[in-house]
């Protein structure tokens, strides 16, 4: 089995040139990773997921991170019609090129996206550190945030024949690239890689990488074979196993078992739409593109950029442009669209995917609240999932990621039941219903909601009413508002600071200060629970904020 599997990550490795074997790497348990594979991919999944308030979305601080929502992008020179993107993607060869080339640059120059730089080197040898630092200073005229992917794929080709040299490199490099600070380092390995060099022996570690990458392509064949054994697909997650759901389980796997905690981005990927053979992938390709573009980010929400190798290379036993199939395009159209994708550097997630019995907490726009299913079972990639509200059918989507827009405007206040079901499996939620609101998994009857702009604020001790006002955590609530926040623990006072305006305030005193203004509280701030609260009327004000209480939803909404 090693042989084989050699053999054909050998073939894979001459794009890169070839050299001799400089580390010995040991023999993996062949029968314990090919049991590893299966498990992630036999794995079945149904849930039910909602839409959540992006500033849940898990965030790691790292260069260039946005706080929730995730980029999408592909080939600069090819996005074409489907402009606007959050990334684009343009490549460096070796020490070969001084700059972007035509259109990428040009494109870069105008837009507002992000731009990921796959720079592909050949060699560990006689690197040039002096081109390196010329050429990152060329970058650094653009005066657009980059992502520099350098060495990548190193664990399929000869890069990785030395670990120790492979990692004093990127490191060096990497050292290099973070004197620049609009610019983020990126480690990115192949998502299969050789089986007999495990991710750990090339990772630089946590001080020279900013983002986890990945090359992640879903194959209809194991090296365009039609002859593909069941065994080899499953080893590389192809034909009935890619799905890139999938796929990212091993990269996630290692970054658990490492404790890395970094943001993940698909630094290169995309479904087959096409092959050698000239078959219509439409059929297999459909519902693995809707994996790849709605499940990513609906499970993990860490996955925080998706780059689609969107280029057809000649001579490729797969292709994987989208430009020249409509059922590619329109999924990967419609997906971008969605609200949880990001198109610009600045811009912001509408929300964020949540798990239903997370306690989510959902407010309805036009009398309806829109629900999606996490439904996945090898080898049935075409399901109908039924939607059941009280027991009685209410909806039925047949593809990715199964929508369900529940309207809730007739719904009686109170507990009701949503059952998900497919085939054999089904589900049953509890929720509910409160005005223009539901709360899946308890009531909300006597919760205080407080709304920012439409989008539920979570608290970790809940807001309560205190004399007629609604005190909530007083860190959250700044936090909350764009505020940065201080606390001097000799005088019990926080400090709050966003843009030009200062607010400060001690703990037991009813004096709120706005700048040298003082605001006399018509309840004083005070501990609850180990938490402080304050007035989240005053606070809010503050910063000029509009603050409105609904009594019967029991809910503060703040506008701006």
């Amino acid at each position: 089995m090693k042989k084989k599997i050699l053999a054909a990550l050998c073939a894979a490795s001459m794009l890169f040139g070839s050299s001799a074997f400089a580390f010995d790497f040991p023999e993996p348990d062949w029968g314990a990773l090919l049991a590893e594979k299966r498990e992630m991919a036999e794995k079945t999944e149904f849930d039910l997921y909602t839409e959540g308030n992006p500033d849940a979305a898990p965030y790691f601080g790292a260069r260039l991170e946005p706080r929730s929502g995730t980029y999408l992008g592909m080939i600069a020179e090819n996005a074409g019609s489907f402009l606007p993107l959050g990334s684009y993607l343009t490549y460096f060869d070796d020490m070969n090129q001084d700059d972007i080339y035509y259109p990428a640059n040009q494109m870069i120059r105008d837009g507002s996206a992000v731009v990921t730089i796959g720079w592909t080197i050949h060699s560990l040898d006689n690197v040039n550190y002096d081109k390196i630092r010329s050429v990152l200073d060329t970058l650094n005229g653009y005066q657009k945030p980059m992502f520099i992917r350098f060495a990548n794929e190193m664990n399929v080709s000869p890069l990785g024949d030395d670990p120790d040299r492979y990692i004093e490199v990127f490191r060096r490099v990497a050292d290099m690239v973070h004197e620049y600070p609009n610019f983020a380092v990126v480690w990115s390995p192949n998502d299969m890689g050789a089986l007999d060099r495990p991710f750990h022996y090339f990772y630089p570690g946590d001080a020279y990488v900013d983002w986890i990458g990945i090359s992640s392509y879903m194959k209809k064949y194991f090296q365009g074979s039609q002859n593909t054994d069941d065994k080899s697909a499953a080893y590389f997650m192809t034909g009935d196993y890619a799905w890139a759901t999938n796929a990212v389980k091993p990269i996630l796997k290692f970054m658990q078992d490492y404790h890395i905690q970094k943001p993940l981005m698909i630094s290169e990927g995309g479904v087959a739409t096409n092959n050698q053979y000239g078959e219509d992938m439409t059929a297999w390709a459909t519902p693995r593109l809707r994996n790849m573009y709605w499940y990513l980010v609906m499970k993990y929400p860490q996955i925080k950029l998706i780059n689609n190798f969107n280029t057809h290379r000649k001579n490729e036993a797969e292709r994987f442009d989208i430009s020249d199939y409509p059922f590619a395009a329109d999924i990967f159209r419609e997906a971008s669209s969605c609200g949880a994708y990001l198109h610009s550097a600045d811009d912001t997630a509408d929300f964020v995917f949540q798990k239903a019995d997370d306690g989510a907490v959902l407010s309805a726009k036009d009398g309806k609240v829109s629900l999606y299913t996490l439904c996945y079972v090898l080898r049935e990639p075409n399901l109908s999932v039924h939607y059941y509200v009280d027991g009685n059918w209410a909806h039925a989507a047949d593809q990715i990621p199964y929508r369900y827009d529940m309207d809730i405007s007739s719904m009686a206040n109170g507990t009701h039941t949503l059952t998900i079901r497919t085939g054999s499996l089904e589900k049953t939620y509890s929720f509910y219903k409160k005005g223009n609101q539901i709360r899946f998994g308890a009531e909300i009857e006597n919760t205080i909601t407080v709304m920012l702009n439409g989008s539920p604020i979570d608290f970790d001790q809940p807001p309560i009413i205190k004399d007629d006002r609604t005190l909530v955590p007083l860190r959250a609530i700044f936090e909350a508002l764009g505020a940065a926040v201080s606390w001097d623990d000799a005088t019990q006072t926080v400090t709050a600071v966003r843009g030009d305006k200062t607010v400060s305030l001690t703990i037991g005193s009813q004096t709120l200060y706005v700048g040298q203004s003082a605001v006399t509280l018509d309840v004083p701030a005070q501990l609850v629970n180990d938490r402080t609260l304050v007035p989240v009327r005053a606070i809010s004000a503050a910063f000029d904020y509009q603050v409105d209480w609904d009594d019967e939803l029991q809910q503060v909404s703040i506008t701006n």
